[in-house]
């Protein structure tokens, strides 16, 4: 294991180290995902439509391949970028912060109980319908993208407070995301969040970042820290039209919201369930 700390680990360049820490099986696991939404909208459409999940008439089956379906071209683009964007990059972090177990459980988690979760969930509002996409899943990772990043600073910046600025992006997303994804109860739920996360920013101004923190690595990774953190951004921003009517469909925040915020409570308790037996590192 290479930890920051390491003289071998603080003087090794950017490219170095991902060439060392990125392996052709990982990449093949995370493109396996857009790899199955390509080949699923290959299918013709009525054998597509068969696939996704009615309201009026839902199945188990369909509430799993509906998570893998999309209405149209569009549609698909945006799943494919939001996905390998945000999947990708909790991989890179979670690598280059010697966390490959995390992404590999949260991947795990998403691919194999979120679909039927997020489908499930569409049923607390009766409604007509059917819902389709991978953007709950895309969602899903981002939320992980706080826990990833907070492991991140931990690993390549000596930040021992990765459990805060998790936690602070979480809440910083979720005052954000409240306001556009409940509208009939966001206004409650965004004061909470923006109060945890003045909160942590308080206890970070405290104990967690130290004057010239972001100095000390070489060229690179402090930039593919801040490309994170834009990314986890663009992509909220992205998921939560001020009109989410258009062309006929309807973006389902609802399912966005759900997955964003099961991905970075599930991912967050595992590392702290892991640190509280015994890992010792936490996120």
């Amino acid at each position: 294991m290479t930890r920051a700390s390491d003289p071998d680990s603080a003087s090794e360049a950017f490219a170095t180290a991902l060439r060392r820490v990125i392996r052709p099986l990982d990449l093949l696991a995370v493109l396996s995902v857009p790899a199955l939404l390509v080949a699923v909208s290959a299918l013709p459409p009525d054998r597509a439509a068969a696939f996704a999940f009615a309201y009026a008439d839902p199945t188990p089956l369909t509430a799993v391949t509906a998570n893998f379906v999309h209405a149209g071209p569009a549609h698909l683009a945006w799943n494919l970028a939001s996905y390998t964007l945000a999947a990708g990059t909790v991989y890179g972090l979670a690598a280059l912060a010697d966390r490959r177990g995390l992404f590999y459980t949260a991947f795990g988690a998403i691919l194999l109980a979120f679909p039927l979760v997020l489908s499930v969930s569409n049923l607390a509002v009766p409604r007509e319908g059917v819902f389709v996409g991978a953007s709950g899943l895309a969602m899903a990772f981002v939320g992980v993208l706080p826990v990833a990043f907070g492991g991140y600073l931990r690993q390549r910046f000596g930040v021992a407070a990765a459990s805060e600025v998790a936690g602070l992006l979480f809440l910083v997303g979720l005052t954000l995301t409240a306001l556009f994804a409940l509208p009939d109860g966001g206004d409650l739920l965004a004061a909470v969040a923006a109060l945890g996360a003045l909160g942590y920013a308080v206890s970070l101004s405290r104990n967690g970042l130290a004057p010239g923190t972001f100095a000390a690595p070489p060229a690179g990774f402090l930039e593919f820290g801040l490309w994170s953190v834009g990314l986890f951004v663009a992509l909220l921003v992205s998921a939560f039209p001020a009109d989410p009517a258009a062309d006929g469909a309807i973006v389902n925040t609802y399912v966005h919201f759900l997955g964003y915020a099961l991905g970075f409570l599930s991912s967050y308790l595992t590392v702290l369930v892991a640190a509280a037996e015994g890992e010792g590192r936490g996120i």
